[in-house]
């Protein structure tokens, strides 16, 4: 068994597929580092004079105006509080670089995101273009246990998957470092971030496992893009245009998105929008809940269990031709 994971494994990084693939990952980790380097890159000379000159001119219309503001605000009847406008300070114009706990953990969510859309387009072409190309007679052939063939195609995925979100996760977080050492960013919770980046390779191996699966019980690697296109449009229409019904808020708990976010950031807050009968006419209210990690553990594990288990039932005996 080992040997033929090791085949798989050796199948598997040889193809054109996956070297296109983790260029593209390369390139989009490397080309996210330049928002990076502006987001903690300290206001330039230039910059800074220009926003000085904004805050003057606003300064000195505060100061000519306010006054007359105030009592026109007064005598039409608002409180005093309501009246008061604050004066402008320097901060407001001139702005503070991003702080490197927030940079550095939008970068990893980005590249666990990246990572993980590409290494289920992997995973879906492994065992699809197989079934494409008719590749996968012939390998059953050489090996007849079906069994063995499915278990060490799929290990030789998560493997990869989860070699491939480790090293992107490092590589982010690394680079993020040393853009903050170079532009003298405080450097804070890398402890955290770092926990981060590990919870970002579960998400890459849950989508490399689905992938896989539906590549297989689809036989072709588009059918299996095209589910995945599917949910996610699902899911977008869910968070946007459907945001404000309650009953699809209500289902957070349940949907793919959700718990891939609770594994992500330990936990993933959402509101629910709830009508309530005031004196005023009926007000919407936001109640918050939220789906653990415990719960996204639970959740993926149940669903990769049945998607798997139901994978190997029907490539054990449906007909490869």
């Amino acid at each position: 068994m080992t040997r033929l994971i090791w085949a798989e494994i050796t199948r598997l990084l040889s193809r054109r597929l996956t070297g296109i693939a983790m260029i593209l990952i390369l390139l989009g980790v490397a080309g996210y580092q330049l928002v990076i380097n502006d987001a903690l890159s300290p206001p330039s000379g230039e910059e800074r004079a220009a926003a000085e000159r904004s805050y003057q001119q606003a300064h000195e219309d505060w100061a000519a105006g306010r006054e007359q503001f105030e009592k026109e605000c007064r005598d039409s009847g608002s409180l005093q509080d309501d009246c008061v406008i604050p004066e402008p300070t320097l901060v407001e114009f001139t702005g503070d670089p991003t702080p490197f706990k927030e940079a550095a953990s939008t970068a990893l969510k980005l590249s666990t995101l990246l990572v993980a859309l590409v290494t289920f387009t992997i995973a879906a072409s492994f065992i699809g273009a197989e079934y494409s190309s008719g590749s996968i007679i012939n390998w059953l052939t050489f090996v007849p246990r079906r069994s063995h063939v499915f278990w060490s195609k799929l290990l030789a995925v998560v493997g990869f998957a989860a070699l491939l979100g480790t090293l992107a996760a490092t590589l982010v977080l690394s680079a993020s470092l040393i853009l903050a050492r170079l532009h003298d960013s405080p450097v804070e919770a890398v402890p955290e971030l770092a926990g981060l980046g590990v919870r970002g390779v579960l998400p890459v191996v849950v989508l490399a496992v689905l992938g896989f699966c539906v590549g297989l019980l689809t036989r072709h690697t588009a059918g299996a893009i095209g589910i995945l296109l599917a949910v996610l449009v699902v899911c977008f229409i869910r968070i946007g245009a459907l945001s404000s019904q309650s009953w699809a808020q209500r289902i957070t708990p349940w949907t793919p998105d959700g718990n891939i976010a609770a594994l992500i950031d330990r936990g993933y807050t959402y509101a629910v929008p709830v009508e309530k009968v005031t004196r005023e006419g009926v007000a919407v209210e936001l109640v918050e809940s939220a789906v653990s990690l415990t719960h996204g553990l639970v959740y993926w594990s149940i669903i990769l269990a049945l998607v798997i288990m139901g994978s190997l039932l029907i490539f054990r005996h449906r007909d490869v031709i």
